[in-house]
């Protein structure tokens, strides 16, 4: 048991990560909560199954062709509709929420509601340490792993994301600086929209695809980034990682029902604790 629930953790905590960083990457640089962020992941997930299944295409070129339309996308919206009303924090979290809604009725529309079936880059499974694990999952696994060890890159040590952490800290002062904050908010939407699109289209082969599939996770993300503390990449991989193992756990020594359940619960108890996040620097007066 012990090795499922360091693999099968391991396995989700990745993936849980992936979508949780391009969210709080949002919250900390532009200070807004994009609810319209799992979107992001449900299309990654559907338009990966039109460019493979639907047009036939390479699985490779698929995925790519559909990072690319979801980066756009984000692009768009940040720049012409999010942009406007990034001054009011509600508004913005209202907006989104609209649009969210908008996409799933219109991705039902245009696909149904039927549970779709999206082909992995790889098949069968891969026993580690004697526990045999689906080859998709490991591949998802890979991927998380690699995207955040780029993003942590990216963050820390290229120009670009040096100008996007100055904004986060002070937009006006990084202004001043020479820094073009509307650029460097532009790029933030569109790395929180890439990852988010990533982690869509990695785990469409082993879970469900359909209309609703953006709203829970969505739910997840934004646990995670209150957990780890709002704005802190750190802090959100970190809860990220243990709220995978905590529900792999209850998966496999209670019940698979309460798997869904164990992130809200364990998010009011911090909140009744610690209102700043495990990470928090500490809620001001």
């Amino acid at each position: 048991m012990l090795l499922e629930l360091f693999i099968g953790g391991s396995v989700n905590g990745a993936f849980y990560a992936l979508l949780a960083l391009g969210f709080c990457l949002m919250f900390g640089v532009a200070r807004v909560v994009n609810l319209y962020h799992g979107s992001y992941y449900l299309l990654g997930a559907y338009l990966y199954y039109t460019f493979s299944v639907a047009a036939g295409l390479p699985l490779a070129l698929a995925a790519l062709l559909s990072l690319a339309s979801v980066v756009g996308l984000a692009v768009v919206l940040d720049r012409y509709i999010i942009g406007r009303v990034r001054h009011s924090a509600t508004t913005v979290m209202i907006l989104t929420l609209g649009l969210a809604s908008f996409t799933q009725y219109l991705v039902r529309i245009i696909f149904g509601a039927k549970f779709l079936n999206v082909q992995g880059f790889v098949d069968g499974s891969i026993k580690v340490l004697g526990v045999t694990v689906p080859s998709t999952r490991l591949l998802a696994f890979a991927i998380a792993i690699a995207l955040i060890g780029a993003l942590w890159f990216f963050i820390r040590r290229t120009p670009y994301g040096k100008a996007i952490m100055a904004v986060a800290q002070d937009g006006l002062a990084a202004t001043y600086m020479g820094i073009n904050s509307t650029f460097a908010l532009t790029l933030t939407a569109a790395i929180s929209a890439f990852l988010a699109a990533a982690a869509g289209i990695a785990v469409a082969p082993f879970l469900t695809v359909e209309p609703s599939m953006w709203l829970f996770p969505l739910i997840k993300a934004f646990a995670i980034v209150i957990l780890g503390g709002l704005g802190s990449l750190e802090g959100s991989v970190v809860v990220a990682f243990f709220l995978g193992y905590l529900e792999t756990f209850v998966s496999l020594a209670i019940s698979t029902n309460l798997r869904e359940i164990v992130f809200l619960v364990v998010v009011l108890l911090v909140l009744l604790i610690k209102p700043a996040g495990l990470m928090g620097k500490g809620a001001k007066a």
